[in-house]
């Protein structure tokens, strides 16, 4: 049987009452100063999203021990500190309604305007936030569980949440209006047979690229925002051996790999994607995995290809799964120190990737995969696997 889910929600009344006067006026300094007692030294008890009765027990016995130990806690008002505190770090206001839909893959808070991805389409919900201050605290509230910084210095903040649910939080003044979005993770990752129920791709399509994967060809897995890129990344993965060493490398973890023999990285303040590359060369992997490739790590990434670790994974943001995705990676290694002209780069990444899998989000909110491209030995490209939108097969093998 499936464990019940507790949701805290703020209780009517409950804010601080006159009888407390002076406490009251400082109330606010002090919630700052619990909550950044809390975060030092409970960070795990503030690091959910979705609150189980177990986790709340110990977020409250964290709370508790917190207020118990302030000298300027008045005794008599210890309860109504607690609930204050414990509705501030728990309840997440206009956002529970989504939250608790299934249905809502994507959550998009713009000021007081939002909006929710349902079956792959956007469409308008009114969350009845009050005013931007509202917003604004909430995605600070956002950053503190995910135990990231988010205030006018450090605007931008950019994490996951405990339930696998990834946060991109904007403040002013880099934004307009405090902006909030969440991509929400699902319960259970994609498996292969979603996939081909779903229409994904096809059982054909995915023996070959199993196949390939065994083989330790290099792939690239390339698309727009969206598309489901890193949910068939992941799905790749399964169809390595499981003796092998895999190093995986994001910004924000998403993947969390099934793999017996995996060591996952996440890029944190100055330790970015292009520093974990260069060290998880040092680690002894058969395989580098990175969940999107975004500057100057490409050309450590082709190196690794190249020199010792092929069949290597990544995502990439591109237009096309042609030459316009080899363009694209050539562009982002220019960020690399290394002075090495565009035409080489080209050149280079032409002889080191072996496929490119284009995968597209269409009108109806179908993710699905578009197409398959072999990169050749002299930098030939050919379409072996193709999607056609009416008749059967929908993918069909275009040869080689």
């Amino acid at each position: 049987m499936a464990k019940a889910v507790y949701v805290w929600r703020p209780q009517e009344g409950s804010a601080v009452e006159e009888s407390g006067a002076q406490e009251a006026m400082v109330l606010g300094q002090w919630t700052a100063r619990w909550r950044t007692t809390l975060q030092e030294r409970f960070p795990e008890a503030l690091s959910h999203l979705v609150w189980d009765r177990e986790r709340l027990d110990q977020l409250q016995r964290a709370v508790e021990t917190v207020l118990r130990e302030d000298s300027q806690v008045t005794p008599a008002l210890l309860p109504l500190y607690q609930r204050s505190l414990l509705n501030q770090l728990t309840g997440l206001g206009p956002l529970d309604a989504a939250l608790m839909d299934e249905h809502v893959t994507e959550i998009m808070v713009n000021g007081t305007t939002s909006f929710c991805e349902v079956g792959g389409h956007i469409e308008p919900r009114d969350l009845a936030f009050v005013d931007t201050a509202e917003v604004a605290l909430l995605a600070q509230r956002l950053a503190t569980r995910a135990g990231r910084e988010l205030n006018t210095e450090h605007p931008l903040c950019d994490a996951q949440l405990s339930d696998g649910s990834r946060i991109h939080c904007v403040l002013p003044p880099v934004a307009e209006t405090p902006t909030i979005t969440i991509r929400r993770a699902p319960r259970t990752p994609l498996a292969l047979e979603d996939y081909l129920r779903l229409g994904a791709l096809s059982e054909e399509l995915w023996m070959d690229l199993a196949d390939r994967v065994r083989a330790r060809q290099n792939m690239l897995v390339a698309g727009g925002a969206g598309s489901g890129k890193t949910s068939l990344l992941r799905l790749l993965t399964t169809a390595i051996p499981a003796n092998e060493r895999l190093i995986t490398i994001e910004d924000v973890r998403e993947l969390n790999l099934t793999h017996p023999h995996v060591v996952s990285l996440e890029a944190h303040r100055q330790q970015t994607v292009h520093t974990l590359v260069v060290n998880a060369l040092r680690m002894r992997p058969d395989r580098i995995i990175v969940g999107e490739v975004r500057g100057a790590e490409a050309l450590e990434l082709l190196e690794a290809m190249s020199t010792g670790h092929p069949g290597s994974l990544c995502t990439v943001h591109s237009a096309g799964g042609d030459i316009r995705t080899i363009y694209r990676v050539a562009r982002m290694a220019l960020h690399s120190q290394t002075r090495i002209p565009y035409d080489a780069l080209v050149a280079q990444i032409l002889e080191t990737v072996d496929i490119i899998i284009y995968t597209v989000r269409s009108s109806s909110g179908e993710r699905r995969v578009d197409s398959v491209q072999r990169v050749g030995p002299n930098g030939e490209m050919s379409l072996v696997w193709q999607f056609r939108p009416e008749g059967a097969p929908r993918f069909v093998r275009m040869g080689e």
